[in-house]
């Protein structure tokens, strides 16, 4: 039998969570502005950019909704229990923080009158939802250009250092961390879950889901999870778990029914199955990036066997083409000068089970495989929402610094407007500038 993890009831700071989540490294070496944000979700204004194509007609109807204090597989649930639908009928492009004030896009399939005034009835607080028009294509993650940010920090203090960080950003290149939204909301243990699935624990993935507590959750929901993780008795979670943690009770539920775990967590929506695994292979990629930073201390350098992508322009927006090319002795040169030029980006991988590595890559990825105990192959698991074959994702963001616009305010404010492409995120942005340890995601 595996032995149980001792809980820590220390509550930890940013910097030891994003350690926890391989966030390790600024490449920025001035000092950092300090402040917070999402003090109110107003003052961390989100808005996707898409492409989407609407006419009068289609096979999906195309919603824009306003909200915050959502996120998004939240909503998604709400909106087709209101709707009576599966929720695989709901699409989107991307899932948006719960503290900001989001602007995206849904898809329904299959939206007919009834649906459609259902729709136009549905009251819901913090949530303002606009039936654009039709389309013949759904919404699905990754379907969109990026997203447009204004954000305001306050309590900053050296506010004269932003335009010396944005010039190291500039010649260094901004890491492309995947942030710690992407690992959970309180607890950030959707990568620790994926671990275990990648390795077939699926009894160990199950109960880290349910039961591993956080010090950020309630005091009553943490001693809950405390029980539940001791004892592992699911009727412990029933009785006891509020009914806002619905997955965790559905999971349970299943089990008290004498199912085991692993048809329980298959049970899940696909996209929070996939979650599970994209989770780990981020946490790996985190990891990565921060050793390229340790060594090089600049993402503008790239040697033989390393992996690049290219610029592209959406309308008035820079973006990654996702045409990867491997480095060698015939195009280095070459390709040095496009990435000190801003044509091209240093590239890192997601591993799977087909991904092939090279040069420093292959190298370092070994090192931190054999740390965590896992090889390439194990990410080729028996369900399909438990494998991957790996991908490549830029290792710097892509960014048209001509664009950024930041404006120190009198009252200890700072005012940033920028977009980011999709995939990479605000928060880790904007941490080159705060080096804080606020905990923002409370």
């Amino acid at each position: 039998m595996r032995e149980r993890e001792k809980i820590s009831h220390s509550t930890p700071s940013l910097s030891e969570i994003e350690k926890k989540l391989g966030i390790e490294r600024y490449i920025t070496s001035a000092d950092g502005i300090g402040g917070r944000i999402k003090e109110e979700e107003k003052e961390f204004l989100v808005e996707e950019i898409s492409d989407i194509s609407i006419s009068n007609s289609g096979k999906f109807a195309i919603i824009r909704v306003e909200k915050k204090n959502w996120d998004t597989l939240n909503l998604v649930r709400v909106l087709s229990n209101a709707l009576g639908i599966s929720r695989n009928r709901i699409g989107f492009a991307g899932t948006k923080d719960k503290k900001a004030l989001a602007i995206q896009y849904f898809s329904i399939s299959k939206a007919d009158e009834k649906i459609l005034e259902k729709l136009l009835r549905i009251k819901l607080r913090d949530v303002k939802i606009e039936l654009l028009g039709f389309s013949n294509k759904g919404l699905k993650l990754g379907d969109l250009i990026g997203n447009r940010f204004t954000v305001v920090i306050s309590d900053v203090r050296n506010g004269e250092k932003i335009g010396e960080i944005v010039s190291e950003l500039e010649s260094k290149g901004i890491p492309n961390y995947f942030g710690i939204q992407r690992f959970g909301t309180l607890r950030f243990i959707t990568h620790e879950v994926g671990k275990q699935i990648i390795l077939r624990n699926y009894s160990e993935a199950f109960w880290i889901y349910v039961s591993k507590p956080s010090v950020y959750e309630s005091e009553d929901v943490r001693k809950i999870r405390e029980d539940l993780w001791n004892e592992r008795d699911p009727r412990i979670g029933l009785r006891e778990l509020p009914k806002y943690l619905v997955y965790e009770r559905s999971l349970l539920q299943k089990v008290r029914e004498g199912k085991d775990e692993l048809k329980a967590l298959l049970s899940l929506p696909k996209n929070l199955k996939l979650m599970f695994i994209h989770a780990y292979q981020s946490y790996l990629f985190n990891r990565l990036l921060s050793e390229r930073i340790r060594e090089f201390k600049s993402l503008r350098e790239v040697n033989e066997g390393d992996v690049v992508d290219f610029i592209k322009r959406e309308g008035e927006y820079v973006v990654n083409s996702e045409e990867f090319k491997g480095v060698n002795k015939t195009n280095l040169a070459r390709i040095e000068f496009l990435i000190q030029n801003g044509y091209a980006y240093l590239s890192l991988p997601l591993i799977g089970y087909e991904i092939k590595l090279s040069g420093w890559n292959a190298e370092k990825m070994k090192e931190i495989l054999e740390e965590e105990g896992i090889e390439p192959e194990n990410f080729k698991g028996e369900y399909p929402e438990f494998s991957s074959k790996g991908y490549y994702r830029c290792a710097e963001i892509p960014f048209d610094f001509s664009k950024f616009e930041f404006e120190k305010e009198d009252n200890a404010k700072a005012l940033f407007r920028f977009f980011l492409p999709k995939g990479s995120f605000a928060t880790i942005f904007l941490r080159e500038f705060m080096k804080s340890d606020y905990p923002h995601f409370l």
